[in-house]
């Protein structure tokens, strides 16, 4: 027979999975995506508590340098955007009729064309985005202030 009463035993055991669910726990914390998710929602709780007080989003940054820097961004990428990746989409497309039936210079140019024209499609969708998003806010019932939308 054991020396171990039945009580010994239940408290080994509940050592044993506390340690354990210890070193799950901060396995799992060790994760990227968990330090991400947190790091996150750290933010988002550390600089919700400004612009909850604000009835228009954006108030705060209204003549500031972030107002400038907005008008700055939205302008580079309208014209410097757009006009570098209409270029992109034509040079891919004269190497592809250039390929003269190389497979693999009509793979490399297909895919050139089609990275292009995702790019293009990324800089049409952040210049429209803060139109959209001003237009769905104002059905929902909050706004964005006039000083940081762009265009």
């Amino acid at each position: 027979m054991s020396n171990i009463t039945h009580g010994q035993n239940a408290s080994n055991s509940r050592t044993t999975l506390r340690t354990h669910a210890k070193r799950r726990l901060a396995k799992v914390w060790c994760t990227p995506a968990v330090r991400r998710s947190a790091q996150l929602l750290l933010v988002v709780v550390v600089f919700s508590g400004t612009a909850m007080g604000q009835t228009d989003v954006g108030d705060i940054y209204c003549d500031t340098a972030v107002e400038d820097g907005v008008d700055v961004v939205f302008g580079a990428l309208a014209g410097l955007g757009l006009p570098a990746t209409m270029v992109f989409v034509g040079r891919s497309g004269l190497s592809y009729m250039r390929a003269s039936g190389n497979p693999n210079q009509q793979n490399e140019a297909r895919r050139d064309l089609i990275l292009s024209l995702v790019g293009l499609g990324v800089v049409v969708l952040a210049i429209v985005a803060p139109e959209l998003i001003t237009k769905f806010g104002d059905n929902v019932g909050f706004g964005f202030s006039d000083c940081v939308t762009p265009f």
